[in-house]
């Protein structure tokens, strides 16, 4: 959803962490998908902190809470992004609805589109990942488990939609977000 803005927040020189709550045993092998996490996090450059919830069942309040808040007391983030709340996948709802509370002190919160966002999904900021898309698709490309299975994680749907939210913001290819909490203009 965001590999072009964390690629770009890389280059910068920003600090990313990545939070993964499950280690996706229901959607391929747990290990394999560990080994996906960390090498897209070491592309990126990240901290990644893996948890280990049960995949397609995590809970919107604890332990998912208690462990957002963990991350974010020991990180301390300006900027997070979290999945919608508008979203097919059950995991990514109770995640966003965690992160909100989790997140209460943190300064900008924003939603990105994943592939199984729904159409409800109504991003207001459109980031340019110009000159990031290559490493998106290396980003996605660490995920070779869900990108051999999944139609939708096709590098020409990727920049295909890269490319269509690019009408509503500046530059060729577009990530779009939905600000939940913006307490300054950085965002």
């Amino acid at each position: 959803g965001v590999g072009g803005i964390l690629a770009a927040h890389a280059e910068a020189g920003d600090p990313i962490t990545v939070l993964t709550l499950s280690r996706g045993a229901r959607g391929g092998v747990a290990n394999d998908r560990q080994q996906e996490s960390l090498a897209s996090a070491d592309l990126l450059g990240a901290r990644l902190f893996l948890e280990d919830l049960t995949d397609t069942e995590i809970p919107v309040s604890d332990p998912t809470v208690g462990i957002i808040e963990r991350v974010v007391a020991e990180v301390r983030p300006t900027t997070v992004y979290v999945h919608s709340r508008h979203d097919r996948h059950q995991d990514h709802r109770a995640v966003h609805d965690a992160a909100m509370v989790a997140t209460r002190r943190v300064q900008h919160v924003a939603c990105y589109q994943s592939p199984s966002a729904t159409i409800e999904f109504c991003p207001t900021r459109f980031v340019s990942i110009d000159g990031f898309t290559q490493a998106k698709l290396e980003l996605l490309g660490c995920f070779a488990s869900q990108t051999e299975v999944r139609d939708y994680l096709e590098p020409e749907l990727v920049l295909a939609t890269a490319r269509y939210w690019s009408r509503f913001g500046t530059g060729r290819h577009v990530e779009p977000l939905r600000r939940e909490r913006v307490e300054t203009a950085r965002l």
